[in-house]
């Protein structure tokens, strides 16, 4: 069995998706978050034969399963690349592409980097404390638990796992780890399990493990930077769209989206506005679009995700 083969991830919301985000079917689209292919093969049949698609993926398995998977001569155009998505905008330079059309991140972990062992992202199976999406990365889970401070370690777990028992997590980390390294998951899972009480070990687990996986990758300030570049490389009318599946990646985009929306961005409470902002986008979607109860009972993993997307206004509309 080869490895497109073994690659097995259900794409959330893959239909709406791609019904949402293409309104030209001649376009360019880019999925920023390529993984398995399934939400660009669902964008890529509603596209013509003069359409485009891009891919980008920073996990080098994903973009070789998406390559056999999606590329090889048919129409509409794809191009399948190892990059981040926050490196956008160069590779649109090198591609003497303007703007594109539509815009898409997943910002998940895919089931395939889950239930893979070797990844170390799972605290239900054993494995290395790695964590990494790009495995060119230096920094590893493993890393950061045996070697960053006992504070350092509280914040992460208590900032981007917000769990309630980070103190508690991190002093068990730091006293486990004087007798001997921690390197694997199910040892990682057994350090957090003793710190605390029996009924909230399972979510405790998955807020640890997730906690460090967001820092390993980064994954909140590489969001960041997303928003802070990404919005200039969309055409007037051009369609960026993204799931998130936590509360601290869904809070960020939700309020970038309304920022961008918005006429006036001014503190509440003041007689009139001052601050001159003026909206460059429309949302598409003023509560998150959310997987009905059928698609979740056939993948639980969508049960926690959230789509957002927002259109650019032309850039002539403040004439319209």
């Amino acid at each position: 069995m080869g490895l497109a083969d073994s690659y097995i991830h259900v794409p959330v919301l893959a239909g709406k998706i791609a019904e949402m985000i293409v309104w030209n079917r001649s376009g360019t689209y880019v999925d920023g978050t390529i993984g398995g292919g399934g939400h660009a093969r669902a964008i890529m049949d509603k596209l013509d034969e003069s359409g485009r698609l891009i891919g980008l993926d920073k996990d080098l398995e994903a973009v070789r399963v998406s390559r056999a998977r999606l590329a090889g001569g048919g129409t509409p155009r794809v191009d399948i690349m190892h990059r981040d998505f926050t490196e956008l905008a160069s590779v649109l330079e090198a591609e003497r592409i303007p703007r594109v059309d539509g815009l898409f991140l997943d910002l998940g972990v895919s089931s395939y980097q889950i239930d893979t062992p070797g990844r170390g992202f799972s605290f239900q199976s054993e494995g290395p404390l790695d964590m990494r999406m790009d495995r060119g990365g230096a920094l590893t889970a493993a890393d950061i638990v045996n070697g960053r401070s006992r504070d350092e370690i509280e914040r992460i777990i208590g900032e981007y796992g917000e769990e309630r028992q980070a103190r508690s997590v991190a002093n068990a980390i730091v006293r486990n780890r004087a007798k001997s390294p921690l390197t694997s998951t199910t040892g990682l899972a057994e350090t957090i399990r003793s710190a605390v009480r029996r009924r909230w070990a399972v979510k405790s687990c998955a807020r640890v493990f997730q906690a460090l996986r967001i820092a390993v990758n980064q994954e909140l300030d590489r969001l960041r930077t997303a928003l802070d570049n990404l919005l200039p490389l969309l055409s007037g009318r051009g369609r960026f769209g993204v799931i998130s599946y936590h509360s601290l990646e869904d809070r960020m985009v939700k309020r970038t989206f309304e920022t961008w929306a918005s006429d006036c961005i001014c503190p509440p409470g003041l007689p009139q506005c001052v601050c001159r902002h003026e909206r460059v986008a429309v949302m598409h979607t003023r509560r998150a679009v959310v997987a009905s109860r059928e698609e979740v009972t056939a993948n639980p993993r969508a049960r926690s995700a959230r789509f957002r997307m927002i259109e650019r206004l032309p850039d002539d509309h403040s004439a319209s």
